[in-house]
């Protein structure tokens, strides 16, 4: 089978016929000046070197050399090989904290739009491997099932909101439990990365976290917020933002609950990390765990490599513009008609 590998280089090849057009002009303009000066016979008497047969070749080599070296640029193939390639990949899902106190500002501009950014860096990251994403406060949902889709992947990460979650909390549990049922039997090679501050967590994950490590689903934690802490944002009624406030009126200061979630890291046989505005170091750590992770053949396909030749056609091409090179222009005069 003959085919190019970039056939749209091939439209350069429309430059040809407009150089044989400027040439051939430039040649007719150059005869009617030599008319005005005097009859051609006589001209060709004063100018006996002079050799318009010889400027032709030298232009006709040019334009095929042009014509050879394009064609090397599509890069012309034949003859073909099949070969069958296996993808590993492995199964991630980002589980994203969407409960209020992610709104917290103690990591500018807030903790929720700190995770996104990273979740949407590890997406990218992560090109083989199939990624679904779990939005969760006091419930949790699987908001994009396991996918090679990774835009939609990445709008599903940038739109998520407080507002998708109807039960305030941090049912990690439940997160877990959406990952588990988008994962369906298969066994093994899943990784779930968890983005939270920790607050307000159910006493039942832990004990979720460590079952679902025996059935193949390891846990990585990223803490987002700082110990310092933060209030806790919210619209009111009236339209102004106001601070979620404990009953004596004062407002709630809202810290990461690293303690808990380490325990988390740890229950799921993965590992803890604390985001506090340092994104290359979490994910360039991150990433080296994953790339441990064992990967399964999950996809096999038959693909088919053809042999470029665009070195024979380029080696022409270099040998025509030699030719036009060393082409003299001017015909050699012997001493005879010099005398």
């Amino acid at each position: 089978m003959f085919r190019f590998e970039h056939p749209d280089y091939l439209y350069s090849l429309g430059l040809i016929p407009f150089l044989l057009f400027m040439a051939a002009w430039a040649s007719y303009a150059r005869q009617q000046k030599l008319k005005k000066i005097g009859h051609p016979e006589s001209i060709k008497r004063l100018m006996p070197d002079w050799s318009l047969r010889r400027l032709r070749s030298k232009n006709a080599l040019f334009l095929i050399g042009l014509f050879f070296l394009i064609v090397a640029w599509a890069n012309p193939q034949w003859g073909s090989k099949t070969r069958a390639i296996t993808r590993r990949s492995m199964d991630l899902f980002i589980a994203l904290d969407v409960s209020q106190s992610m709104m917290c500002q103690d990591i500018a501009p807030n903790r929720l739009i700190q995770a996104q950014k990273l979740a949407e860096r590890l997406v990218e990251k992560m090109a083989d491997n199939r990624v679904g994403v779990v939005i969760f406060a006091g419930d949790a949902y699987l908001q994009v099932p396991l996918t090679s889709d990774h835009e939609a992947v990445r709008l599903s990460i940038q739109s998520a909101h407080p507002d998708m979650v109807s039960y305030q909390g941090t049912a990690i549990d439940r997160a877990v439990d959406a990952a588990l049922s988008g994962s369906g039997k298969d066994p093994g090679n899943r990784v779930m990365v968890l983005l939270s501050d920790g607050e307000d967590h159910e006493q039942a994950a832990e004990n979720k976290v460590r079952q679902a490590a025996r059935d193949g689903l390891k846990l990585f934690c990223i803490g987002v917020g700082s110990a310092k802490g933060g209030y806790v944002p919210f619209e009111a009624e009236d339209g102004f933002v106001d601070y979620k406030r404990q009953r004596n009126g004062e407002p709630v200061v809202s810290k990461i609950n690293e303690a808990m979630l380490r325990k988390l890291a740890q229950a799921g046989q993965g590992n803890f990390y604390t985001l506090d505005g340092n994104h290359d170091a979490v994910l360039s750590s991150l990433l080296d765990k994953l790339s441990k992770v064992k990967k399964r053949d999950r996809e096999q396909r038959v693909v088919t490599d053809y042999q470029s030749h665009f070195q024979l056609f380029l080696a022409i091409a270099l040998l025509f513009f030699l030719a036009e090179f060393l082409l003299q222009a001017r015909k050699p005069v012997s001493k005879t008609s010099k005398t």
